[in-house]
């Protein structure tokens, strides 16, 4: 059994590598159509509207990240989930280019690791948290990372004096439910889809001292929710919620309450994490 005391603190420790090869091979033609891809993209010339996110900013992978912005800002601008609702909701078709950054989980080195570089790129961000997850003890992370097998170690994840410091600079504090719970799973328990959702929110308020209206159904896809859950997100008062599915973010189409992400993390290569900034398989 794992240590639960011990933490990873870098993208090496943290993500579990690929084994067997079955899953090897298939890494190696993932890899090889993100390389084809890339070398057929060119730089972002034409209005889009796209939301990104990811999990972690570790120490080893903050030069990438940086890179990774700077790259980014060359071919659109980052906004704040406020302008972006406002995008959305203009109803014309966008003639900007226009990227969202979040990420999941409340993870620690995201405030730590990679909120100064954000500071310095000016790059506004959501963290999107599991409220029992903040300051949690040993056990309950170790319940938690015992069902997510993309992990080699435990990661930690922020503190409350954290959380607000990020709300209070550039980042944004949404919500991940209380305990990352998987609400089509629960839709079923009234009290407890409330106390997920509604109750999260409370929980992050009363911390961090701001509206949280943001929200992020954990898993992300279409059958990690239901319609009883997504009215339980609006009935709290959420204006906009966000899945873990790749797709455009089309003004005046796109339902605000579900909309697409595309997924990237900041240890895959430059060059894969520029694939998807441009919309990689977004139709």
């Amino acid at each position: 059994m794992r240590d639960p005391t011990i933490f990873a603190e870098t993208a090496a420790e943290a993500w579990a590598p690929v084994s067997g090869w079955r899953a090897k091979a298939r890494g190696a033609a993932r890899a090889a159509r993100i390389r084809l891809e890339a070398l057929r993209q060119g730089p972002a010339t034409t209005p889009f509207v796209r939301c990104l996110y990811a999990h972690a900013v570790f120490s080893d992978t903050v030069p990438t990240f940086r890179a990774f912005l700077r790259a980014a800002k060359q071919e659109g601008e980052f906004v704040d989930t406020a302008t972006l609702r406002t995008i959305i909701a203009d109803g014309k078709p966008s003639d900007g280019r226009f990227f969202h950054l979040s990420f999941d989980d409340g993870f620690a080195s995201v405030y730590e690791d990679g909120g100064p570089v954000m500071e310095d790129e000016r790059v506004p961000y959501t963290m999107f948290v599991a409220t029992d997850l903040i300051d949690a003890d040993p056990d309950t992370l170790n319940r938690y990372f015992a069902h997510m097998p993309a992990y080699r170690a435990r990661v930690r994840t922020l503190d409350w004096p954290q959380a607000k410091a990020a709300a209070e600079g550039i980042g944004e504090i949404g919500c991940h439910t209380r305990t990352h719970a998987r609400l089509s799973k629960i839709s079923g328990d009234g009290a407890r889809l409330a106390d997920e959702i509604a109750g999260a929110r409370a929980i992050i308020e009363g911390h961090v001292g701001q509206t949280c209206d943001s929200f992020a159904w954990p898993y992300g896809t279409a059958s990690d929710i239901d319609d009883t859950g997504r009215a339980a997100i609006a009935a709290a008062g959420f204006t906009s919620n966000f899945s873990a599915v790749r797709g455009a973010v089309r003004p005046g189409a796109t339902d605000v309450m579900n909309i697409p992400r595309h997924q990237l993390e900041f240890h895959w290569p430059l060059h894969e994490l520029m694939v998807w900034a441009r919309g990689f398989r977004e139709a």
